[in-house]
């Protein structure tokens, strides 16, 4: 009686694990015509008379200025559009790219998403040494984000299972922050002090700010060791004109308390349509993350508009230059800066 029923016992322990293999099998075979499908549409993105969907975001950063080491990373997301009965653009992520080198070493990634739920599906990432040592991984996961499969061709993998999913959902928070619907840092009051009896010679000292941000740009274009990262989306088209929005922060390592940080001191960002043009600076006092200029220029409908508004180091609006009546002396303009310096910080995280 006790051989049969150890019998019986291993035959359902067989018979699970058949079950188990064929449920990875078709999993990996879902998965890989997932990422077939995916390949054709980022092929066909932008062709066909429709406008592209994608976002992408360079970083340029000086590693170590002293040995001479660069890092450039390039991260491209690819996703889908539908509006809601809000007109809100909801952006549904499908699929991401990254290409780094530094120093000589090379690192590629691809991470593939369930559009539906946003749960990652695969992940693969290559790299390469200066020295030419190759190191390849693959990562397969169920509808439930368990690791199914895993393929590595050498036993001293850079990644695991954990890492390529911090990694994923770091990612992942970097587009749903730059594409949110809602703003993303609160905002504490505005206050205005427009009779401030300093306010000429803090203008002046803006200005003066201004000028040499400008010329730290110019320096930083030009130079093989540059300090910046840029965003760029190409979205909507399907019922409204394609959009194309550039945001360019530009950094410094600074002493920020008692730690050296990559402090952003300029930001541009350029939104345009068939539609509209919308040009925006943002200037940061040395040092701080404390707005203290910003510029507009807009044109809608044949209609141009310029904005300028200077703020003390409290961050209260002392000079108002605007064509607008009814003006918010720079409110929006300081909630905007302040999310988009938190998609440079967490851009910029390790």
């Amino acid at each position: 009686m006790r051989t049969i029923f150890v019998t019986i016992i291993c035959l359902l322990t067989f018979i699970g694990s058949l079950h188990a293999q064929d449920a990875k099998t078709n999993r990996i075979k879902e998965i890989r015509a997932a990422y077939a499908d995916a390949k054709k549409k980022i092929d066909q993105n932008g062709k066909n008379g429709k406008s592209p969907k994608d976002m992408s975001v360079e970083v340029n950063n000086v590693l170590d200025e002293e040995a001479d080491i660069t890092e450039n990373t390039v991260t491209n997301f690819y996703f889908d559009e539908s509006v809601d009965e809000e007109d809100l653009v909801n952006k549904k992520l499908y699929f991401i790219s990254e290409y780094c080198t530094a120093h000589g070493n090379t690192r590629y990634c691809e991470m593939l998403f369930n559009p539906k739920d946003g749960k990652l599906m695969f992940s693969y990432m290559k790299g390469e040494t200066d020295a030419g040592f190759v190191v390849e991984s693959r990562y397969y996961f169920d509808a439930n984000g368990r690791l199914v499969e895993q393929k590595h061709n050498t036993p001293n993998s850079w990644t695991d299972e954990n890492s390529e999913k911090e990694k994923a959902q770091k990612l992942v928070n970097w587009f749903d922050m730059v594409n949110s619907n809602d703003r993303i840092t609160p905002l504490q009051g505005h206050d205005v002090f427009l009779d401030s009896p300093a306010k000429n010679a803090i203008i002046k000292d803006i200005r003066s700010h201004y000028a040499k941000a400008k010329e730290k740009i110019d320096k930083n274009d030009k130079s093989d060791h540059q300090r910046d990262v840029h965003i760029t989306i190409h979205d909507m088209g399907d019922n409204w004109p394609p959009r194309t929005t550039d945001i360019n922060f530009y950094f410094e390592e600074t002493m920020y308390g008692d730690d050296v940080k990559d402090i952003c001191y300029f930001i541009s960002q350029h939104r345009r349509s068939m539609s509209f043009d919308n040009y925006e600076e943002y200037l940061f006092e040395p040092g701080s993350k404390n707005l203290i200029f910003f510029y507009s220029r807009s044109r809608e409908e044949g209609e141009q508009f310029e904005h300028r508004f200077y703020f003390d180091k409290e961050g209260r609006c002392i000079e108002a230059k605007t064509e607008d009546e009814e003006t918010d002396y720079g409110h929006g303009a300081k909630w905007e800066a302040a999310d988009l310096l938190t998609v440079f910080q967490n851009i910029m995280e390790p």
